[in-house]
């Protein structure tokens, strides 16, 4: 293709660059999207409610301090990990390279949030509640995803 097939105006490339800068800035926003949504009052929230039934008011304000607490306290790690994938991510030269960036950054995901549940366990424990079960990845259940979800 050629300028000239598509007029004087090179729209056409205006339009192949936004498609796959779409496609390239897609799975990250995604992937972003998701961690967020298990790290904030969420839908999560809710399932592990009625999983435990009905929980008093000062329950809820523990779990919800201890969450917030946790949340603060992690900040700045989740913000190295963000930065510390966007820098691999910058390096790499290969598909090889960006995926090992990739599977590294979920990677130290995991571990931060299973450290997250950890503390979400201890205050459940604290307070008498059912511990949250360790859940597999989502990958391992069949659809995409893989870090664990804690409430």
């Amino acid at each position: 293709m050629t300028a000239a097939t598509w007029g004087s105006s090179p729209h056409w490339l205006v339009m192949v660059l936004t498609h796959r800068w779409r496609k390239a800035l897609l799975i990250p926003c995604v992937a972003f999207a998701a961690a967020t949504l298990q790290q904030g009052m969420g839908p999560a929230d809710s399932v592990a409610g009625q999983r435990d039934g009905t929980l008093t008011d000062a329950q809820k304000q523990q779990l919800f301090q201890t969450r917030r607490r946790w949340e603060l306290d992690s900040y700045d790690q989740r913000l190295a990990l963000l930065n510390s994938g966007r820098d691999c991510t910058e390096r790499a030269r290969t598909t090889d390279a960006f995926r090992a960036c990739k599977q590294e950054q979920r990677q130290a995901l995991r571990r931060l949030f299973r450290e997250g549940q950890q503390v979400m366990n201890a205050e459940r424990r604290r307070l008498g509640l059912p511990l949250l079960p360790e859940r597999r990845s989502r990958r391992s259940q069949g659809s995409f995803g893989g870090e664990p979800h804690w409430g």
